[in-house]
């Protein structure tokens, strides 16, 4: 098997790449810009308390476009962040991206959003596997997630990725830990009933 090519901060800040959802959505992923900031401001009041809370673990104040900012100006050494879009006139609908302390960090944390009116349509599940899959090219192999334990959507989408998977659970929340550094298998997307029993079980 071929080794893709290294990816690097410059070619990720560039990124862009078409994609299909598996309800049959067709899809724009491309790299966070400056400007999104005013798209993503729009955003905002139109989620819901419960995603705000999935996300944040707390509904969060209404941020200002100077907050926002600081969100959509990237270092792409440090941070592999990509925006979803939808249709011709390129709404977004979702964001996420991979953090790392430093450019040659192995490890990385990940942070993703779907909005609303477009949950359960197979968005986040294209939007986190390609930052896998150009997140091991930018030089990550490890992948770190913490998840509300009632998050089960992205606890499923997260298993169902098949990359080997490690759930740690504690004071509501789950700590999930994924090798990105090896191919994804079906045999890795272990039944997400299954798994989450056996991590009750555990603690």
């Amino acid at each position: 098997m071929l080794t893709p090519a290294a990816l690097s901060a410059d070619e990720a800040s560039r990124y862009h790449t078409l994609l299909q959802t598996h309800s049959g959505t067709e899809v724009a992923l491309r790299a966070i810009r400056p400007d999104d900031k005013y798209q993503m401001l729009d955003i905002y009041p139109t989620l819901s308390p419960r995603t705000l809370y999935m996300r944040f673990f707390r509904v969060i104040d209404a941020p200002s476009l100077e907050d926002i900012a600081r969100y959509t100006t990237v270092d792409f050494a440090l941070q592999l962040a990509f925006v979803v879009t939808l249709g011709p006139e390129q709404r977004m609908v979702a964001a996420g991206r991979l953090i790392r302390a430093t450019a040659q960090s192995k490890v990385a944390e990940l942070s993703c959003l779907v909005v609303d009116d477009c949950q359960n349509r197979g968005i986040g599940s294209v939007l986190v596997s390609e930052l896998f899959k150009t997140g091991h090219r930018w030089g990550v192999d490890q992948v770190i997630a913490l998840v509300h334990s009632e998050n089960h959507p992205m606890l499923r989408l997260l298993k169902n990725q098949g990359y080997p998977c490690e759930m740690l659970y504690d004071e509501g929340e789950f700590t999930v830990t994924l090798d990105i550094s090896q191919e994804p298998t079906q045999a890795n997307s272990v039944s997400y009933q299954t798994s989450i029993g056996a991590m009750h079980q555990v603690v």
